[in-house]
């Protein structure tokens, strides 16, 4: 008994030491919208798309920003793009806003534009 006693001590004592962690990446919708005209080739349209959201998706991630900027304008349908998280936002819970808010940006299909607006980002 001795041994299990040492080892609830030990628990407790970490328990109490550590901080839990607390995400929010803030995705309450606040606007949403898309454009009333369509690519005129949507496969090219979808491939900038896609190519710009992962350029998006990098810059915030692996360079830790909260605003970013990217464009595809190969073919006749380009995709110029940007996001903005708020600086208080972890780089996780920006991404995770990001990530949220092109999954609302992609249901506008065949729209050459759209806009995203939650309270911890933007994406326009």
């Amino acid at each position: 008994t001795t041994f299990w006693n040492l080892g609830v001590l030990i628990i407790v004592i970490v328990a109490s030491i550590l901080k839990p962690v607390i995400s929010d990446p803030q995705t309450n919708l606040l606007n949403r919208g898309c454009s009333q005209y369509n690519a005129t080739n949507f496969r090219d349209f979808h491939n900038n798309r896609n190519a710009t959201f992962n350029d998006l998706r990098n810059q915030l991630s692996l360079q830790n920003k909260h605003f970013a900027t990217a464009q595809q304008s190969r073919s006749p349908d380009p995709v110029y793009a940007m996001v903005q998280c708020r600086n208080y936002l972890s780089t996780a819970d920006c991404v995770s806003c990001f990530d949220a808010a092109v999954a609302k940006a992609v249901k506008c299909k065949d729209a050459n534009g759209g806009r995203v607006v939650y309270d911890g980002c933007f994406l326009r």
